[in-house]
């Protein structure tokens, strides 16, 4: 039964819903804008509709990945592997040649279901941040370094003394999510990176944009 829900994770994580949203569209997300199949990606190519239900899949998918983990198998632990599971497949997606998004939605939803109120303060941070400076890479990084102590933080407000798997967890993966925008990072210390406008009306065959998601 672990191995099956890892399998699971994998396979859930593995469906690339900006594809198939944008295979709605005839619109090649791989060959659009940034070439990243995620949502802003996909915002700026389709609009805020396409975006938002880009959005809703990514997060779902991590979300019940962990669900369905902890469901099968009565353990939160291996709940917490088929999530990280559903990341990995996000990235390298069997689907497509192994290449995939960032996971910052789908690793957000996984959190999400495990540790709730550190989740939701970083995406409140995550808004602040886009908010301000209307980068999305940026508010993405800042939520993903942060989000490991907001767990950290809710551990001790439940009276945990000890450092839980979640927390591991949450350090692996954000830091790996922090990795997969080093593109960002260089052009956010370079000053080139382009901030969020919503919808580009332009010809969506270029490569300009840089996607964070």
């Amino acid at each position: 039964m672990p191995m099956l829900v890892l399998l699971i994770g994998y396979l859930f994580g593995s469906f690339l819903s900006a594809i198939w949203v944008c295979k709605l569209f005839q619109v090649d997300i791989i060959r659009t804008g940034s070439g990243n199949p995620g949502m802003t990606n996909v915002w700026r190519t389709l609009g805020w509709k396409a975006g938002l239900l880009v959005a809703v899949l990514d997060a779902a998918k991590g979300f019940f990945a962990a669900f369905i983990g902890a469901y099968l198998t009565h353990s939160l632990t291996w709940g917490l592997f088929a999530g990280v599971a559903a990341v990995v497949g996000h990235s390298f997606s069997i689907f497509a040649n192994f290449k995939g998004g960032k996971g910052v939605l789908t690793g957000f939803a996984v959190f999400l279901f495990l540790s709730p109120i550190a989740s939701l303060s970083s995406l409140a941070l995550w808004c602040i941040v886009v908010a301000l400076t209307r980068f999305v890479s940026l508010g993405s990084l800042a939520a993903a370094i942060t989000l490991p102590f907001f767990i950290f933080l809710e551990t001790r407000w439940h009276g945990n003394a000890g450092i839980n798997p979640v927390f591991w967890a949450a350090l692996i993966i954000c830091s790996f999510v922090v990795y997969r925008h080093r593109g960002n990072v260089q052009r956010l210390l370079n000053g080139t990176e382009p901030r969020f406008q919503g919808k580009v009306e332009s010809d969506t065959s270029g490569k300009s944009m840089s996607n964070a998601t």
